[in-house]
């Protein structure tokens, strides 16, 4: 055993004393240098890859603030007032009754109640109608 070893710690001490032999020096320089070249190409790939996620965190960003202010301002200027514009406004469906203003609320809702149970009558009596003319 201890020739073995002697005869291990020989080798280990020539492997590690004697600097290798190149045969062809040039032809390990081009490997390395294309091996080289060849790692390159991946600083390119995340540098546009960089660019590509700086360019859409501005477009998020950009997105969010128009959002944003679409929620908080009001497309409609404050001199507007639109709401008027719809409370006078003639409906043709029905009309209110003389005196509405003048009106209690339990008198309101059976008006309109009974207004819409003649719509129900009337919708009813027209689907009638016409599942009869399409059989």
């Amino acid at each position: 055993m201890k020739q073995d070893d002697k005869l291990y710690n020989e080798w280990l001490d020539e492997v590690r004393n004697v600097q290798p032999i190149l045969s062809n020096p040039d032809e390990l320089t081009t490997a390395i240098l294309q091996q080289v070249s060849r790692i390159v190409p991946r600083k390119k790939k995340r540098k546009s890859l960089l660019i590509g996620s700086w360019v859409s965190g501005i477009a998020a960003g950009l997105l969010l603030c128009l959002l944003v202010s679409e929620t908080l301002l009001s497309p409609v200027p404050d001199g507007v007032r639109v709401e008027e514009e719809y409370r006078f406004q003639e409906n043709s469906a029905y009309s209110l009754p003389e005196g509405w203003e003048k009106m209690r609320l339990s008198e309101k809702s059976d008006y309109l109640s009974g207004q819409y149970v003649q719509y129900k009558k009337l919708r009813q009596k027209r689907i009638m109608e016409l599942t009869k003319k399409t059989y």
